[in-house]
Parts: structure tokens; C-alpha cells; sequence
């Protein structure tokens, strides 16, 4: 039996759009089927490919079937998705005034969150350096855990970590109140959307409200229709609220890593690989250079000649290029203008893999292997003997020290040096620079940080490492420059 226009109107939406709703429930049941195939395909794919030579023809035809199905598969749940969010647009052919209220309420919600969302970004980039630094500030502290012990200095240390965990917490929960205050703008305009459509339906059945829908009143099935429909009118904006976090986490993220990479440090020369050593004689020349980093000058105009066997010290305060000459010595650094010539060649590409096979490097902060400490000294290089061992931690002063850990040379020590101290990880450092047996010894800064005591006996094993061969070393230590042939003042 007909019932008024009105109610066959209603009928045919709801049957129509109900229609969608179902025919979008099949589709999402169907694809979630179809993995179990797919799966089975991808399976004996694997296994075939690892385990069975005879399946290795019928491989393409596993490959394709699954490629197959997870296309069907993502088709079936794209379809399913523009169905639904069709089904949820019945409520503008029943009720004008109750989409009227959708759409007062929806488009005030990308609005707020685009606003809400740049403080957020802001943040995140502030977090994200805030980070950083106390990673930075945290490793440089665990480096010099041994100066700080013999400095007396561990409360301070301990007190300022304390206060750069607390500004990054203060920081990190500022973040997460301008995420929750956008996740917060969304449920509370989404909220009064739908509070405003359930106030219109009921009102309107219990006749107080005789607006707002086309012909007769507003009737019960209608008014159900349209509460059981509002609700999903926010959905794909709660969908587009968390992708837009994902979306601002990632691009903050993105550009401290691009900022790393796309960094204003020059690049090394060369590949880095191991290399036959170049040939000519050890000697260095260097006219007209100029190095930086971004368009900050550390070197400007630098000349500077250095003989084979000669022993010369770089001096000059925090900032003058001491480390950075050394670096450019090395080809560990590209210069941006003038010349640096060994071996009687340029040092290019083409013959810094080769000039650096002829040296060796002891810096103030020697990096270890995750191993035994006989291979850190060794570095798994053929042909080193146990005496060849024995002689290079003599000659470093290292024999007694090593003879005290629990494992002699065959105890573990951690990337950090995790193991040993800090002036027993320099001596450690001069003993792998004699086993590599360079011609060119590079040290930088090789006794900072380290008690009296222990920076004597490191510099005397630098010394004696020294002894025919040409040494380059940086430092702030008067008294050690002065046991070298010359000193090359850099200015600040």
C-alpha cells in the first residue's frame, strides 16, 4: 500500500542510499576476504624462492596473481569509501535546515585547525632542536664523564642535565596541548553540529518547529534518518585531522634531517675507500687557502709548508682553524678556494683515498668498535703480530694499563670508549696509530681534558710514535708545543 509522497520520498532515499550503505559493507567484507588468497600466494612465492628450485618457473604467476588481487582489493575498499560518504549526503533531499546546520558547523573546523595546526608545526620544529641539543649535551657530557670526576664537577653537570630534561619535558608538553587543543577544536564544532541537528529534530517532533523540511512536518523515520546520519558527516574531517598531525610531525622531522643534509660543511674528497698509498715524498704545501663552513671564513689566505720529518704545532684559540687545518691536511674537508698540495700533487678526488692510506689519527675523542680492544687496535688490518702489539702499547705507555683489565686485551669496549678512561683511551689511540704504521701522524688536541699526569705520558708516546716520521698536531698546551720543531700561530 502507497503511502503520502512525502513518506515515498523518504522510502526512496533511505532505500536508495541503504542500498549504497550495504552495497559499500559487501565491498569492505569482500576485500578483507580476498587477502586470504593473496596471502597464500605471497607465501608460496617466498617459499618457493628460498627453498624449492622447481617452483622457480611458476614464480611470475604467484607474483602476478597476488598483484592481481591486491589491486581488486584496493579498488573494492576505494569503492567502498566514495559509496559511504555518498550515503551520508541523504540528509540534504529531508531536511534543508538540519544540513543547514552541517554545513554552519563543518567548514569552521578546517579553519581553527589551520590556525591551531601552524602553532603546532612552530612547535614541533622548536621541539625537535630542543632535541637535538639534548642529545648533543647529553653525549658530550658522557665523553667527559673522567674530566668531570677529577674536576670535582659532577653536581653541576647533574644539576644543569637536570634543568635542559626539564625545558625539554615544559617543551614536549607544550606540544602535546596544541595537538589536543586541535583534536579538541574538532569534536567540539563536530559536538555542536550534531547537537544543533538533534535540537532542530527534536523540536521539530514535538512540533514545536515546522520549518525546515520540504511539505509536512518532520516525521519519525525522517528524524531518525538524519541523527543516524549526522554523525558521519565529520568523518572524513576526523580522518584529514590525523593526517594533517601525521603530516606536520613529518615535515618538521624532514627538515631537521635536510637541514643535516643539506648542511654548508664541504664535502670529503675522495671516496673514503681503502686505497693503495700515493706515491712521492711526505711533504705538504698549501698557498692561497681559504675553508669555511656556510659563509663563515675560518681560513683565510693560509700558507703553510711542512717538511718530511718535521715536527709542527698548530696553536691559536677556540675558533682560529686548528682542527679545520688539520681536516683540509686530510682531505676530510674540501677547501673553497686556493691549493693543497702533497706528495708533490694536488690533493683531489682522485689522490685523497691514496694521501690518507699515509696517515694516521689521534684526535682528543678517539672513536672504538663495538669489540675487543685488540681489535680496535688492530682494526682487523693482516699481518699484525702479538709483539707487534706489545711494542705499539709500549710505546704508548699502555702495556700496564692493559695488563690490568679484566681480559687483557680481549676485553669488550663500548663506541664511546665504554671501558677504559679517557687518558687510557689516548694511549689506546697512540698505540693504533704506531700498529697503522703512517708516515704522517695527525693529532688534534691530544691531551685536552686530561690530568697532568696522564697527558705527559700520552705526549711522550706521541712522541716517541713520532720519531722519523712528520707530526701535525693542534693544541692549546703551550709547554707541548714547545717539544716541537715549529709553531705555526693561526689567528682568531
Amino acid at each position: 500500500m502507497s503511502g503520502t509522497p512525502k513518506q515515498d520520498h523518504l522510502d526512496h532515499l533511505t532505500g536508495a542510499e541503504g542500498a549504497g550503505a550495504r552495497r559499500a559493507a559487501r565491498m569492505e567484507v569482500l576485500a578483507a576476504l580476498l587477502w586470504i588468497p593473496a596471502a597464500a600466494l605471497l607465501a608460496s612465492a617466498i617459499d618457493g624462492l628460498i627453498f624449492s628450485v622447481e617452483m622457480a618457473d611458476d614464480l611470475p604467476f604467484y607474483l602476478a596473481g597476488f598483484l592481481v588481487i591486491a589491486l581488486l582489493r584496493s579498488l573494492l575498499t576505494l569503492q567502498a569509501g566514495r559509496l559511504a560518504a555518498r550515503s551520508a549526503l541523504a540528509v540534504l533531499p529531508v531536511s534543508w535546515a538540519a544540513s543547514l546546520a552541517l554545513l554552519l558547523a563543518g567548514p569552521l573546523i578546517p579553519v581553527f585547525m589551520a590556525l591551531i595546526g601552524r602553532r603546532a608545526r612552530a612547535a614541533s620544529e622548536r621541539q625537535f632542536a630542543e632535541l637535538n641539543s639534548m642529545n648533543a649535551y647529553l653525549l658530550d657530557r658522557l665523553q667527559g664523564v673522567t674530566t668531570i670526576r677529577l674536576l670535582g664537577a659532577g653536581g653541576q653537570a647533574l644539576a644543569r642535565l637536570e634543568q635542559a630534561a626539564e625545558a625539554l619535558r615544559i617543551g614536549t608538553m607544550r606540544v602535546l596541548r596544541l595537538a589536543f587543543l586541535s583534536s579538541a577544536v574538532l569534536e567540539l564544532f563536530a559536538a555542536i553540529g550534531v547537537a544543533l541537528v538533534a535540537v532542530y529534530v527534536g523540536f521539530s517532533l514535538l512540533g514545536y518547529l515546522r520549518f525546515g523540511a520540504y511539505g509536512a512536518p518532520l516525521t519519525l523515520a525522517e528524524g531518525l534518518f538524519i541523527l543516524l546520519l549526522a554523525p558521519d558527516f565529520f568523518l572524513p574531517m576526523r580522518d584529514f585531522a590525523a593526517s594533517y598531525h601525521d603530516r606536520a610531525a613529518a615535515e618538521a622531522a624532514g627538515e631537521t634531517v635536510t637541514g643535516i643534509l643539506e648542511s654548508g660543511r664541504p664535502a670529503l674528497l675522495g671516496t673514503g675507500a681503502a686505497s693503495a698509498p700515493l706515491d712521492g715524498p711526505a711533504n705538504i704545501r698549501i698557498s692561497g687557502l681559504r675553508a669555511g663552513y656556510g659563509d663563515a671564513a675560518v681560513l683565510e689566505g693560509m700558507e703553510l709548508e711542512i717538511a718530511p720529518g718535521e715536527l709542527v704545532a698548530l696553536v691559536g684559540p677556540s675558533g682560529s682553524g686548528k682542527s679545520t687545518l688539520l681536516a683540509l691536511i686530510a682531505g676530510l674537508l674540501r677547501a673553497d678556494a686556493g691549493m693543497v698540495e702533497v706528495a708533490g700533487q694536488a690533493l683531489t678526488d682522485a689522490t685523497a683515498d691514496g694521501w690518507r692510506a699515509r696517515l694516521a689519527w689521534v684526535g682528543q675523542r678517539p672513536y672504538f668498535l663495538h669489540g675487543s680492544l685488540r681489535r680496535n687496535l688492530t682494526l682487523d688490518r693482516p699481518g699484525l703480530t702479538r709483539i707487534d702489539i706489545e711494542e705499539a702499547l709500549r710505546l704508548a705507555s699502555a702495556e700496564a694499563m692493559v695488563a690490568r683489565l679484566p681480559q687483557g686485551d680481549a676485553t669488550l669496549l663500548g663506541e664511546a670508549g665504554q671501558g677504559v678512561s679517557g687518558g687510557e683511551g689516548q694511549r689506546l689511540a697512540v698505540a693504533r696509530a704506531a700498529l697503522r704504521g703512517a708516515e704522517i701522524i695527525l693529532a688534534d688536541e691530544p691531551t685536552a681534558h686530561l690530568d697532568e699526569e696522564t697527558a705527559a705520558a700520552v705526549a711522550d708516546g706521541l712522541f716517541r710514535l713520532s720519531a722519523c716520521r712528520t707530526l701535525i698536531l693542534a693544541t692549546h698546551d703551550e709547554a707541548l708545543a714547545a717539544r716541537c720543531d715549529r709553531i705555526v700561530r693561526l689567528p682568531q
